[in-house]
């Protein structure tokens, strides 16, 4: 399994190509693509559950989906929760300069333009813009204390005996 981590800003460029950094292509492992141009690392990039986009190592895609295939889409949550984790999904692949191109209605979506925040979580990769970023960032000590609380303490929701 993946444990990718880091912050990383980068900048866009007119036509919404990024270049990833070299840190974090070096955390990636799996196959590389071959898409004509050189080889590169294959990606699904979508919407976040936030304002943002995830971007997946194609391994983490397909095991995310592989999961998907097997809800019930007789079920309307589980049809509407389908349907709207694979809107503006894409594939993606890194061209020989490392970067990847990101569709302008992603980035409409996200609100990025001219920079991005790249942040590293576990198997995936959150793209953020700056404003954003910095709004989610700014969680004050005491609301992250009692949301770990919450998540790592225990009791029903949270994974009990977990220790950090």
């Amino acid at each position: 399994m993946m444990q990718l981590i880091g912050e990383y800003p980068v900048a866009l460029d007119e036509k919404g190509r990024m270049r990833l950094p070299t840190a974090l292509l070096r955390q990636l492992s799996g196959p590389k693509a071959d898409n004509g141009e050189g080889a590169g690392h294959e990606f699904v990039v979508n919407r976040g559950f936030e304002k943002c986009l995830t971007l997946y190592p194609k391994p983490v895609w397909d095991g995310i989906t592989a999961k998907l295939s097997r809800l019930n889409r007789f079920n309307d949550r589980n049809r509407a929760f389908i349907r709207s984790f694979y809107l503006g999904a894409y594939p993606i692949a890194t061209d020989s300069a490392d970067r990847i191109l990101l569709q302008k209605h992603l980035m409409d979506y996200a609100g990025l333009s001219k920079e991005a925040i790249l942040v590293a979580m576990d198997d995936r990769i959150e793209i953020w813009s700056p404003e954003e970023h910095a709004r989610v960032a700014a969680m004050d000590s005491n609301a992250f204390a009692d949301l770990a609380n919450d998540v790592m303490g225990g009791g029903v929701e949270g994974v009990g005996d977990f220790e950090l």
